[in-house]
Parts: C-alpha cells; structure tokens; sequence
C-alpha cells in the first residue's frame, strides 16, 4: 500500500500538467489506478517469497524475482495502459480526460514496482521477518486438481455462453446525457422530481432561422404546433404576427425575437430529456425546420444536445474497443511471441467484459452509456493481467511436467496472487458503486466489481482447459516455447 501510494500521490501531483481534468476523473482515478495497479506489486512479493525458500540471500532472491516476473508484470502493465490510452479515441471529452490520466497513473506505478517496491521490500526485511504469520489462505493444490476435473464441462459451458453474451451486450438501453444521473437519494434528484410532480415534463428547444420571410416563418410556426409534443411557440410571427412590419417594434423588444441575420422561435415541448420518444421528436422537429429552411437552420436545447452526444458517443463504441483489444493482442502478440496465445486471452477476458454488460439487459435496467464504453476497456485492461500471469506460469511449468500436472501446479500458484488482486478489485468497485450518489460513477464502480469477479472465474475455471485442450496448438504456433514431453510407458501406467 505504502509503494503504490508513493504512485498514486505522484500521478495526482502530476495531472496538473492538464491544466485541468474532470470532477469523474479525480474521483476515480486514484481508486481505480490503486485497484488496478495492486496486480504488480502481488505478482512481484510472491515471486520473491518463492525465490526465498529457493535463495536465502534476500538481493539475489529479489534480482531472481524480478528476472522471473518482469515479462507478465510488463506484459500487465502495457495491457492495461493501452486499454486506458483506447479511450483517449473517444469523441466524447471525458474519455480522453480520464484515459490519459489512468494511463499515466499506471505507467507511473509500473516504474514504481520494478524501482521503489525492491527497496522497500529489501529496506524493510527484519521487520518483514518478525511480523510474518502463518498463511491465511489454504494450500490450493487441492483446488488445482478440482479444476483439472472440471474445467473441460467449464469449457463448453463457456463457449455457449460467448454468443449470447455478446448479442445481450450490445441491446442494452442506454442514457446518454445528464438527466438520471443523480438518483431520488440525492437532493438535487428529489428537487427534480418534486418540480415534475407539479408542472410535468418539459424541455425547451430553441430554432435559429434566417431572417426575412415572415410568410415561411408563418408557414414553419404551424406546422411545429402540428406536432403532438409542442405546447407552445415563441416567435415573432406567433407574438407580433406577421403582417406587422417590424419597424413597428422599438429596438429592444425586438431584439428578443430576431439578430441582424435570424430569427429565433422557442419551442416548449412535453418530453423528457432523453429517450426513444424524445429522440423521435428531434427528428421530427429537425426535419420540419429542413423542409422550410434546407441546411441553413439552428436547433439547440437539452434533449437536442442529448440527441447529438448519442450520435457521437455511439460511433465511439467500435473505435474504442477495436483499438483497445487490437493493442492488447499486439502487445501480447510480441511479449508472447505467440500467435495462439493472445487470441485465447483476449477472447476469455472479452468474454468476461460481455457477460458484465449483458447483466443490465437481462434485469431490464438501463445503462449510461459512458459507463458502459468506459468500463469496455477498463475490465479488459485491468483483469487481462491474470490471464497472462496463469499463461506464462502454465508455460513455465508445461516444459518439465505434463499437462495434467501443469494445470494442477499453475492453479495452485497463481491463485493466492489471482484472488488477492481480483478480490481488491471488485471491493474497491463495490465500495465506490455503493458509497457514490453520482450515477456514473456508481454504476461504473459496480460494473468493475462484477467485472473483476467474472473475469477472476474465468480465468480460475475455464483459462486452464483452454490451455489444455489447446496444448499442442500453442506448442506449434509459439515460439521457443518447449514442452514435456511424456514417455509413452509413463502415459500408459497414467492411463490405467
């Protein structure tokens, strides 16, 4: 905690290189970064407390250590800066904010681990000494031999769900703007829904047209009053009336009602600020002003803005996660130097990230969009991290054992080291989705923690069988990778 937090405070002091970031940002951003950065700082004191027993002098142990974890904390901690960086792509300024911000944090924790947490760990190794206690946790070679009787049934279990997960996944309904983001528990929520109480639901949108032919404006004022939503209009021909010439009216009236160049009708309409109806009656509003005046017109308000954010955020969701998993299966591709590999890794921890986002569709709740893109690349970058620490230990293991043994030893090692990190992050998720009154970050919060779980299953209960069944077909796709290879008198007597 204390070597992190050395990160965390420096990535706060340094995002004034911003200028300026977002209030989701500051709130999150050291949470998330101390959640998501946690993995390194366990990867490297387990390695080292198994260099121990190995090494009993404490600097050749450390040096073995990072020597032996340096490739899956790298390869981690890449993963997980280029799934933030991904966000960077996003239209939608609060992406970019929080991307580069959680990027830098976990660069900067990366830097922390290979430089500080050496140090600190060595510094303080007699008092590490006598404050050591027994294990808390059990042995888990049991669990890696239940595993092993499990994981091929997990396996196809796994690959039924992929499909459906991923086709949930994308039918959600979303909120795209500002309307429910605070809840009745929030003062400012129940202020809102005491005013809708009383007077109903009601937006204002304002159209800009050119200036000059009140018979068009005349023409344009029916047919928005045609339209169901409307209650009213405010213009000068429904004010003034058309056939009174505008020298009529002294300067100040006047200019409430028209500029040099346009003409300004306020339109009071019965709709929420968001949603398929109200959406339906942008398009019918914008529609009518293009018919009176083709391209040449303005529409401003919040249901408007609503309106253009969904186009524009909605276009971000393909970019966004294309770029995410491409760099990440880049990145994967050349640490591992395996084509196989990154393919299994990406897939099991995709898979992960749509079982999440499939939970909303089916309690038929509705997601903030932002949410939901944010939380695309973050899950992906930030969990993918045990999957590449159980592959490389399965690896490590598969060149003097059998795959059999292999899952059962690499389950049993990595699990304390999987648990530790996955179960931080989903509490660390569950306090902020419980503990926020600010409904992105809330739903944010409780997609991570859900997230975190479900990828930690994966990789726990399914990763192992991938890599069983798929033994020989990452052999031949790796490179100097060396696999056991079992004499055959030895797999009869196994077979019996």
């Amino acid at each position: 905690m204390l070597g992190l937090g050395v990160a965390v405070l420096i990535n706060a002091g340094t995002n004034l290189i911003f200028g300026e970031i977002s209030f989701v940002t500051n709130a999150a951003g050291s949470i998330l970064q101390l959640a998501v950065s946690l993995d390194y700082s366990v990867f490297l004191i387990h390695r080292f407390e198994e260099c121990r027993r190995e090494t009993p002098n404490p600097k050749e142990a450390m040096v073995d250590a990072l020597c032996k974890s340096t490739s899956s904390i790298l390869s981690s901690g890449l993963t997980t800066v280029i799934g933030f960086l991904a966000l960077v792509f996003m239209q939608f300024r609060i992406g970019p904010d929080l991307g580069l911000a959680l990027a830098k944090g976990i660069a900067l924790s990366l830097i922390t681990v290979f430089v500080f947490m050496p140090v600190l760990v060595l510094s303080t190794q007699k008092w590490l000494q006598k404050t050591r206690h027994r294990s808390l946790l059990p042995g888990f070679r049991g669990f890696g031999k239940a595993i092993y009787h499990v994981m091929i049934p997990l396996v196809c279990v796994f690959v039924a769900l992929i499909a459906p997960a991923y086709l949930a996944s994308n039918a959600n309904d979303f909120y795209y703007g500002a309307s429910h983001i605070y809840g009745e528990d929030t003062e400012l929520g129940q202020d809102i829904l005491a005013i809708e109480e009383r007077y109903g639901k009601s937006d204002t949108y304002v159209a800009m047209v050119p200036r000059g032919d009140l018979t068009t404006e005349q023409e344009l004022s029916v047919a928005l009053h045609k339209l169901p939503q409307v209650k009213s209009v405010l213009s000068y021909v429904d004010t003034v009336g058309a056939e009174i010439p505008m020298e009529y009216l002294d300067a100040d009236t006047l200019s409430q009602l028209v500029s040099d160049h346009y003409s300004r009708f306020v339109i009071t309409v019965e709709a929420e600020d968001e949603g398929e109806e109200t959406f339906a009656l942008v398009e019918n509003i914008r529609n009518t002003l293009n018919t009176y005046y083709p391209d040449s017109y303005y529409l401003a308000g919040s249901g408007v803005s609503t309106y253009d954010l969904m186009d524009t955020i909605t276009a971000d969701t393909v970019k966004v996660n294309l770029i995410a998993i491409g760099a990440i299966f880049l990145i994967l591709l050349v640490t591992m130097k395996s084509i196989s590999l990154p393919i299994i890794l990406v897939l099991a921890i995709e898979t992960a990230v749509w079982l999440n986002l499939s939970i909303p569709y089916f309690q038929g709740s509705t997601v903030f969009y932002i949410s939901y893109l944010i939380i695309s690349s973050i899950q992906l970058g930030a969990t993918v991290d045990y999957a590449i620490l159980l592959t490389e230990r399965y690896t490590e293991f598969r060149s003097s054992k059998t795959k059999k043994q292999a899952v059962v030893e690499t389950v049993a090692v990595v699990t304390p080291s999987v648990i530790t990190s996955g179960t931080v992050l989903a509490v660390v998720g569950f306090l902020m989705g419980y503990f926020s009154s600010h409904g992105i970050l809330s739903q944010l919060g409780m997609f991570l923690g859900i997230g975190s779980l479900l990828s930690l299953a994966i990789v726990l209960f399914v990763l192992p069988g991938l890599l069983y069944l798929l033994d020989g077909f990452i052999h031949c796709t790796t490179l100097n990778l060396d696999f056991y290879q079992q004499p055959k008198e030895d797999i009869s007597h196994e077979n019996c």
